[in-house]
């Protein structure tokens, strides 16, 4: 059971493995583009190129999709990725319940933004968890973990594809070790738990007031959705890549306080200054903070932020 395209290496390694699926479960499909297409979730095209039966139930409460998963009888059920919260009776039929995939060091960082949160919170490690699922918020019991050191070039960008690639070879450790009853399953620490809330649209805007380290989190955790951003000359300015410059010398929380032709604007934090290495104005595409200032005509001494505030 998934949907985008993190969950597709995991589906391209089982079915690469001797264990048999018996059928994929993912999203229906969606309108996408400009001229609003139906578009297969990319786990759709690969299970069909692969000749695997797919269901694209609305709900999982529909009673044809139940008793075709009755039917099948499946020793296991595997999720990542899904979308949809697996209700009680899914978890009682396969034989060996139902394991998730989750792209955090569980019991840190359970919800929604596994891959965001621990980028965000300026952590240096992360990781995969494979866990039998229960019907509370990521606390099943931990079969299998490895560990992820998070680069301090990192964005979600580049850390999920790497986290869904070491996922794909710990899921078949784990189908491989249940099937041979040699994994011990262990308990989460309630002690250490922490959530990785969902990204909202407010948390998107830049404040120029934290600290340089803050900031430049929120633009790798934000990258490539929703994005971070500020206001340029009352425009919308994204902010795709920013580094700190603690050998620029710092000034009020938001404004420029020096600019270099060859490398781009230094905006003052509550610490020291930004570097806005990459940027993307509202309706342009992405550039260089050097090709962003030589059109821009921003100055020493103008105000970024949002005077929508």
């Amino acid at each position: 059971m998934g949907t985008p395209q993190l969950a597709v290496p995991v589906l391209k390694k089982i079915i690469e493995s001797r264990h048999e699926i018996a059928l994929v479960v993912t999203q229906p499909d969606k309108p996408s583009g400009r001229h609003r297409h139906m578009t297969p979730p990319p786990v759709k095209v690969v299970a069909e190129e692969a000749g695997i039966p797919v269901a694209q139930p609305l709900t999982l409460k529909d009673e044809e999709f139940k008793k075709t998963i009755e039917d099948l009888k499946p020793d296991i059920g595997v999720v990542f990725a899904y979308g949809k919260i697996i209700p009680q009776w899914l978890l009682d039929v396969p034989a060996h319940g139902v394991i998730n995939i989750h792209p955090s060091l569980l019991p840190r960082w359970r919800g929604a933004a596994p891959v965001q949160r621990p980028i965000m919170a300026g952590d240096t490690v992360t990781g995969v968890t494979i866990m039998q699922m229960v019907m509370a918020l990521d606390a099943g019991d931990i079969l299998l973990q490895q560990e992820v050191a998070i680069e301090p070039d990192d964005t979600t960008a580049s850390l999920a594809p790497r986290l869904a690639d070491i996922a794909a070879d710990l899921i078949i450790k784990a189908l491989d070790g249940i099937e041979a009853g040699t994994i011990a399953a262990a308990g989460q620490d309630e002690s250490k738990v922490t959530y990785a809330q969902k990204i909202t649209d407010d948390e998107a805007g830049i404040d120029w007031s934290q600290p340089a380290e803050t900031i430049i989190n929120q633009v790798r955790g934000l990258n490539p959705k929703p994005g971070a951003h500020t206001f340029a000359q009352e425009r919308i300015l994204k902010v795709w890549r920013a580094s700190a410059a603690p050998d620029i010398e710092n000034g009020e929380p938001g404004t420029i306080v020096h600019i270099d032709r060859n490398k781009g604007p230094y905006v003052a934090t509550q610490t020291v200054p930004v570097l806005l290495d990459e940027v993307q104005p509202a309706n342009k595409k992405r550039m260089s903070g050097a090709e962003f200032i030589r059109g821009y005509h921003l100055k020493i001494g103008d105000k970024l932020g949002s005077s929508e505030k």
